[in-house]
């Protein structure tokens, strides 16, 4: 028979993997992030009026989007 300390002890152990993999998770999303970012301010200085221009239409768009709700 088990006691009663056993499961919350399994419970724990399992709730610490699955935090493990969160934080693993975090930190590829965090690189994506980095390299996106990275991407947008070369291009914002490669090309600063397609970045203007693009930046002026999403936000046309939203600004429609959100006015309509």
């Amino acid at each position: 028979m088990e006691s009663g300390n056993g499961g919350a002890q399994d419970v724990r152990v399992q709730a610490e993997r699955a935090m493990e993999g969160v934080q693993e998770r975090v930190e590829e999303l965090r690189g994506y992030a980095e390299d996106a970012g990275e991407w947008v301010r070369s291009f914002a200085r490669e090309r600063p009026v397609a970045a203007v221009a693009i930046a002026a239409g999403v936000g046309f768009l939203l600004g429609r989007l959100f006015a309509r709700s």
